[in-house]
Order: structure tokens, then sequence, then C-alpha cells
């Protein structure tokens, strides 16, 4: 040791800060990298090398936490589900007073904000097959849905229909308006589309259609 001050390569004190991660801090860095790649446009050659070139790790790293990439990406996609759910997630979680009608507008909007947000790899996070024990945990966002309109119906702000039916039917008429969304068409119309069909569905038999409006 000469006494010279040791001069901190780029990178190398960041690299040493999340030596010092905590495991599940480690894993979430991985999955938050994994999200941002598949948020972008660029096609990758190789998933692994490219989310942990994003969060700077090694890819022995990544494998202490994910045994494959498919592995990452049914945590991926769990998470980016509970995403897309966000304002039927928050809404189930209040302790006051809900306007149901109003979260499920939100809904209808975050559903095809979140698709968008992943349109240049829909297929690969949506729709790619993964094995039965890697598939995300329920609920599911048709199971959250159905959540939102019991509770709606229950307070008397929804119609009394058959909740389970209701959820499912709308949950594909929101997967249907991403899917146009995707192809080009305008997002506005189709969200609007979609809370016609809710409004059709579960407005109350003395409101009209206009009071949503």
């Amino acid at each position: 040791m000469d006494g010279t001050p040791h001069l901190a390569r780029p990178g190398e004190g960041t690299a040493a800060k999340r030596r010092r991660l905590v495991p599940a801090d480690r894993r979430a860095e991985l999955v938050a990298a994994a999200i941002r790649i598949l948020s972008r446009a660029e096609p990758q050659a190789n998933w692994v090398s490219a989310v942990t070139r994003e969060a700077g790790a090694s890819k022995g790293t990544f494998y202490v936490y994910f045994p494959s990439w498919e592995h990452m990406l049914a945590e991926v996609r769990r998470q980016i589900g509970w995403r897309a759910s966000q304002p039927i997630v928050e809404a189930l979680a209040s302790t006051g007073a809900v306007d149901w009608w109003a979260v499920l507008e939100r809904e209808c909007v975050r559903f095809v904000e979140v698709a968008l947000e992943f349109k240049a790899h829909h297929g690969l996070v949506f729709h790619s097959d993964l094995p039965v024990e890697m598939d995300p945990a329920p609920p599911s966002g048709a199971a959250l849905l159905l959540s939102a309109l019991e509770r709606g119906i229950e307070q008397g702000i929804f119609r009394s229909v058959d909740a389970e039916a209701a959820s499912e039917l709308l949950f594909a008429v929101m997967h249907a308006a991403c899917d146009a969304v995707l192809a080009g068409g305008e997002p506005a119309r189709w969200i609007d589309a979609s809370l016609e069909v809710a409004r059709g569905l579960l407005s109350p038999p003395a409101a009209t259609t206009g009071d949503r409006r």
C-alpha cells in the first residue's frame, strides 16, 4: 500500500452496495429489471443476460433466485397482473366508502394502459405458455373483478346479477378492448365501449346509461 486512495471504477460502488442487499431486495431488484426490459421495444437474444445487465448483477446471481427465465417470467406476469388490477386491489383494501362505478372506470383505463406499456412483448408477457406449477397464483384479474362486483351488488350500487358470469364477461370485454388497442385502435374509443357494456350489464333498473357519463 502506497497510501494512494483507491478510486472506484464506474459502477464499483453501486456493485458493492448491491452485494449488501438482503435476498428479498436482491430478488425484487432482478424482477424490477425484467419488467423494465420487457416494457421496451428492443428484442433480446438472451433475456437472462439482458436482465442481469440491467440490474448490474451476474448470471449466477440470477439463478440463485430463479431456476430459469420461465420462473422469472411467471413472477413478472404475477406482478404485472396486480399492477393491471391496482384500482380494484386498492378499493378492496379500503375500509371507507367506495364508489364502485369509479373503480370500474379506472380499472378499464388501467387495463389498457398496462397492455400498452408492454405492447412490444405483449405475447411473451401475457400469453406465453408456462408450466402449471409456475403460473401466477390466484386471485386472477377476473377473480378480483368478481370481488368488486360482489361488493358493489351488496351495497346496491350495481344491479343484482350473476356476479361470477358478469365478471367473466366483463373481463373478456376488457381483454378484447386491449387487443383492439394493441392492433392500432383508439384507446379512448375502446375504453368507452367497455364501460358501455358494463353500464348495460350492471346499472340498476332505474338508472340510465347517461347517469355514468
